[in-house]
């Protein structure tokens, strides 16, 4: 086992990218932002700040206007005795006759309407200027310095400034420690998992608490996991299962060959042949039916191919009827159409009239009809039936109920277990119960196509 300090080294290698990633994205994301609102700002600030200094103007030309109305002259009503306004009166004819700045010899606007951002000979400020015509015809003109709009908007500037780094710090600070608390759980899970090994399967990721997406990924792991273990312990099962049933039709044909060798006189051909044969039959429908079922586990059953299961079903009666033996009445198999695969379904069919066969005293009766969308298949005999502690037993794999009797007289255990599986696979259910004569009845429910 690696030392914790070695481990917590590697967990920072790990995640230190994905941390870092995820910073450097915040931190970019919220510099656009901040760049973007801080301009916005400044130009917003700007704005409102020139649009009052405007509105002052006309407040002014408003005052002048009204003073010169009420009989005041131009040189009166031109006087504010404010160092940040200059004053003009134009005459008709355009002539300064009114000015609180005589050094400003030169006319601000020769019309009326706004000018912003204004230079003036001899001043070093830019003005805002509003100019309005008199009711007595004079042109009333105030401009109003932009030197404290100025100030303002350089301290908004400056606050940007200084404040838009320390706010891309605490965001980088918040994300960063945000980021290494949601990883925390990660490396925990990783610690875990390095420790889950054949050994300690049982062993399953601790699962975070507050129903995240952390968590929802740690649940979904460990049932990972258990899906594997099960795969696993039924691997494990099936591999000492089918070691266990080939070992025996082995054993068999080396027992014969080996009296065979030691009793050539006493040893007739025929005999010898035919029971190597019979044993070799039965390990070839063995490893038939382990191949199924292999194949069974790396495919779905469902391959979505219309299948006629009535025509199935009466190849499968006709294959299945013995020289001598129980009699096989098929006279209830009517149209049923399902979904599915033709092979693995006639599969089914086989085993089902292979058990039935074995077991039946005189009778095996298959019926077949579609009720309420679902086909459904029976295949019943009138043999010593089945205990109901043991129906669903008997779908399990190399499980045969009477271990005692003759080896020629019982398959392999297989072949209801591939019946139980291409059953399920194509969405369907089969089930054992008592025949209404005395047996054993399987029935076979199927979704029908359409």
């Amino acid at each position: 086992m690696e030392p914790e300090a070695l481990q917590g080294r590697r967990w920072r290698r790990v995640l230190a990218p994905v941390r870092v990633r995820v910073t450097l994205a915040a931190t970019s994301v919220a510099l656009v932002v901040g760049v973007v609102g801080g301009v916005l700002f400044v130009a917003s600030l700007h704005r409102d700040l020139e649009r009052a200094l405007v509105a002052s103007a006309r407040q002014q030309v408003e005052t002048i206007t009204a003073q010169l109305e009420n009989g005041s002259t131009p040189a009166q009503a031109a006087v504010t005795d404010r160092d940040d306004v200059i004053t003009q009166i134009l005459s008709p004819t355009g002539d300064i006759i009114g000015s609180d700045h005589p050094k400003v010899s030169t006319r601000l606007r020769a019309s009326a309407g706004v000018s912003t951002s204004v230079r003036v000979r001899g001043l070093d400020d830019t003005y805002v200027v509003v100019a309005a015509v008199a009711p007595s015809g004079e042109l009333v003109t105030v401009a109003h310095s932009q030197e404290q709009l100025a100030q303002a908007r350089r301290t908004a500037e400056t606050l940007v400034t200084v404040a838009m780094p320390l706010g891309l710090a605490l965001v980088a600070a918040a994300v960063w420690l945000a980021v290494g608390q949601a990883l925390r759980p990660v490396e925990s899970m990783r610690r875990e998992a390095a420790q889950i090994t054949t050994a300690h399967q049982d062993r399953r990721l601790p699962v975070p608490q507050g129903g995240d997406e952390i968590s929802h990924l740690a649940a979904t792991l460990n049932q990972m996991l258990e899906r594997i273990g099960s795969a696993q312990r039924a691997q494990r099962q099936f591999a000492s299962d089918a070691s266990h049933e080939l070992r025996s039709p082995l054993a068999v044909i080396r027992q014969l060959a080996e009296v065979a060798r030691r009793h050539p006189d006493q040893a007739d051909v025929v005999t010898l042949t035919d029971e190597i044969l019979a044993e070799e039959g039965r390990m070839e429908e063995l490893v038939a039916a382990l191949l199924t079922l292999a194949r069974l586990e790396d495919r779905d059953p469902a391959t979505g191919h219309l299948v006629d299961l009535d025509d199935v079903v009466l190849a499968e009666v006709k294959r299945a009827r013995p020289t001598h033996g129980p009699e096989i009445d098929a006279t209830g198999v009517g149209a049923g159409q399902v979904r599915g695969e033709e092979v693995l379904l006639g599969q089914v069919v086989r085993n089902l009239l292979s058990n039935a066969v074995r077991h039946a005293r005189t009778r095996v009766q298959v019926s077949l009809g579609e009720v309420e969308g679902r086909v459904r298949l029976v295949v019943a005999d009138d043999g010593p039936g089945i205990p109901v502690s043991e129906r669903e037993r008997v779908f399990s794999r190399f499980v045969r109920l009477d271990d005692a009797r003759a080896r020629d007289e019982g398959g392999a255990g297989l072949g209801l277990a591939i019946v139980e599986r291409v059953v399920t696979g194509v969405h369907g259910s089969v089930a054992v119960d008592d025949a209404p004569g005395g047996g054993a009845r399987f029935t076979v429910t199927l979704p029908a196509a359409g």
